[in-house]
């Protein structure tokens, strides 16, 4: 099984996450990251910020692309590694691949 989600989302799924733990079925999360790089949210930030963490006591192998060149081989890398060990494997996107919004003052009088 594969998810892609949201950073945000993250801290709803640590029930879950426990689940595939203890009945090591292969996961596979792609999780696109807030709270970094470019964030105009600051509600964004606390879970942006916990994301690694709190994937990390859930007993979630982590890692990570910040590059477009990073993005294959880490994914696939990623895979593999969920799928021949029977475990959570979660892939952080970083923001700087998505990109940042802005909504400046200038936006909103155009």
């Amino acid at each position: 099984s594969a998810i892609l989600m949201q950073s945000s989302g993250t801290g709803n799924c640590i029930n879950m996450l426990s689940l595939a733990a203890t009945c090591q079925f292969p996961l596979l999360m792609l999780v696109t990251m807030r709270g970094e790089w470019g964030e105009f949210n600051p509600w964004q930030l606390p879970m942006g910020q916990s994301t690694q963490k709190a994937l990390e006591v859930a007993g979630v192998i982590v890692q990570r692309a910040d590059r477009p060149d990073e993005v294959y081989p880490t994914v696939s890398a990623a895979a593999r590694l969920a799928y021949n060990s029977q475990a959570a494997v979660a892939v952080l996107l970083g923001q700087r691949l998505m990109g940042s919004k802005s909504f400046g003052v200038s936006d909103v009088h155009d």
